[in-house]
Parts: C-alpha cells; sequence; structure tokens
C-alpha cells in the first residue's frame, strides 16, 4: 500500500487523477486529497506518506515555494510536482530545489502516472542512501569527518548564540595495533563496533561521536555548564573502553587516551580546535594512556586522570 497526497486545488484535476491510480493494478495507493498548501502541510506533519503530487498553483501559494514549503515540513518524503504546463525551465528548477520528477496533467495514463510515482518514491530511497554513505564510517555506522566537521561548525555557532560551552573530545584507542597484529583485522574491525557502540552509551543523544579514521574518533558535547559536566563524560568512557571485550573467543583489554578542548574558552576556528585536542590526547598516551587531559590555554597547568584498571 502506498500512502499517497495530493495536492490540489482543481476538483476535476484531482478526481482524474484519483481515477488514473485506481486503475493501476500492480500496487495499491491509498490517497488523501488536500485542496490547499497548508492542509497538505497539516497533513504531513500529523501522518506518514509515501510521496506527495503536488500542485504549484494553490490559493494558497504559488510556484517553487511550494516545493519547498513541503520539503521542509517533511524532508524525507518524495515529491512529484504536477502542473498544468510543459515547462522545460520550470521542470529543471522543480527537480533543483528537490522535487523528484515533473509532470504535465492530462499526458500520460495511468501507467505513465503510476509508475513515475513509484520511480519518484525509489530514487528517493537511493539518494538518501547515497547520502548516508556519503556521511557516515560504513563500519561502524558512525559519522564520518566530513559530516563531523561540518556538525561542529553549526556547534559552534549555536555555542555562540546560545552562549553555552562546548566540549570537542578526539579519543585514540590504546594497544588496538597489537590486536590487528595478534588477532588479525577481522578481529580488529569487530572491536571497532564494539568500541562505537561503547562510546554511543556514554553520551547523550544531543552529543555527536564520530570516527575520524584507524582507531581515532571524536566527540561534540553541547549545552554544558562547563568542565564538570565534560569530566563525568570522559570517565564514563574511560572506564567503559578500559573494561574488557570479549569478541567469540578472545578477551581482548583496551584502553582509550583522550584530548579535550572547550569551546569558546578555546576560541578558535574548526582546524585549531582538533590540533588542541589532539595535543591534548598526545600528551595524555604519553602518560601512558587510560587518561584524558583537558587542553589549557597559556598560564594554566593541564588536568588529567588515570583511568581505572581493567
Amino acid at each position: 500500500m502506498i500512502k499517497l497526497l495530493l495536492v490540489e486545488d482543481n476538483v476535476v484535476d484531482a478526481q482524474l487523477t484519483q481515477d488514473l491510480l485506481a486503475e493501476w493494478s500492480m500496487d495499491r495507493f491509498e490517497i488523501t486529497h488536500a485542496s490547499v498548501l497548508a492542509d497538505g502541510l497539516a497533513r504531513l506533519s500529523r501522518d506518514r506518506f509515501d510521496v506527495v503530487l503536488l500542485d504549484l498553483s494553490l490559493p494558497d501559494t504559488h510556484g517553487l515555494a511550494t516545493v519547498t514549503q513541503v520539503l521542509a515540513t517533511s524532508p524525507d518524503v518524495p515529491v512529484v510536482v504536477l502542473s498544468g504546463h510543459d515547462d522545460h525551465p520550470l521542470a529543471l528548477q522543480a527537480l533543483q530545489h528537490g522535487a523528484q520528477d515533473y509532470l504535465v496533467k492530462g499526458e500520460g495514463g495511468t501507467e505513465f502516472l503510476a509508475r513515475s510515482v513509484i520511480y519518484a518514491i525509489e530514487r528517493k530511497k537511493a539518494q538518501e542512501r547515497l547520502t548516508y554513505f556519503a556521511q557516515h564510517d560504513p563500519l561502524t555506522g558512525l559519522i564520518n569527518r566530513a559530516l563531523f566537521r561540518d556538525r561542529l561548525v553549526h556547534a559552534m555557532a549555536r555555542s555562540k548564540r546560545k552562549d553555552q560551552p562546548l566540549a570537542v573530545m578526539l579519543l585514540d584507542l590504546d594497544r588496538f595495533k597489537a590486536v590487528n597484529d595478534t588477532l588479525g583485522h577481522d578481529i580488529g574491525d569487530q572491536l571497532l563496533k564494539e568500541v562505537a557502540t561503547r562510546l554511543m552509551e556514554c553520551v547523550r543523544e544531543v552529543d555527536t561521536v564520530a570516527r575520524l579514521g584507524g582507531d581515532e574518533f571524536t566527540a561534540i558535547l553541547e549545552g554544558i555548564s562547563g568542565e564538570e559536566d565534560v569530566l563525568v563524560v570522559a570517565k564514563r568512557i574511560v572506564e567503559s573502553i578500559g573494561t574488557p571485550f570479549h569478541i567469540g573467543p578472545h578477551r581482548i583489554s583496551i584502553g582509550v587516551s583522550i584530548g579535550i578542548t572547550l569551546y569558546p574558552s578555546d576560541d578558535e576556528d574548526f582546524d585549531e580546535l582538533l590540533r588542541h585536542a589532539d595535543k591534548a590526547m598526545y600528551a595524555a598516551k604519553q602518560q601512558g594512556g587510560g587518561r584524558f587531559q583537558f587542553h589549557s590555554p597559556a598560564g594554566h597547568a593541564p588536568s588529567d586522570v588515570p583511568a581505572p584498571l581493567p
């Protein structure tokens, strides 16, 4: 069953569209009709739909802004534009604004319309898969370096706007190379997956955890009150990663070295923040690992905490 929202103010056109889709025998369409955009947006915010058939000329809106408003309300739903005019430039603009297809009313029969709707749904799914793989680490499912950069830039802007600090953590696993060397890369990959799971359990839903590559991870903690909030999370991570992992017949003990910097106390750009966190992380690793250390501005002594014994 395909749940379709038809946003069309012309009663004759709306009935024709519904009649055509009712004749399609391969998939059943459950059609909800809205005659104005406001009603369509209300239904989108309330119910789940697989696709939207959208007229661009409605009593309460007109043109490409119609597509923009629908996608702003429900960005995951594919939109197929219905138009009374075969306007090639407008069709291209509609696609550029996020629509999956542009159809001219009255052209084509049942099969043409139904296939266009179904293909639009599949194109949207393919687009979402490509976007996901471009932004996530294929092994752990965490976000990758590219999306992490975008998240941190936006988090820094929110931090300044709300006058709330944030913490950037850089995490490097201790003794991970030995696992790969002695047990093999398959076990190493399984270990990285388990590490990712434990890291996600140590932070809040509003926080961000990413894998930068190899055995290096990073995290953004937003909406914190200060260093004490970060201490709680850092201790939790050190203890969690320091607890032995059981992968198949193997009991694996590793640790984690964490470098932390606070923004906007450390009022630098993206790259400099990461360099400061990286410097603090290496300082923690040089002290034996299994601990965290804050990046300290000039004149302040660094703070670090050893890991609990596994």
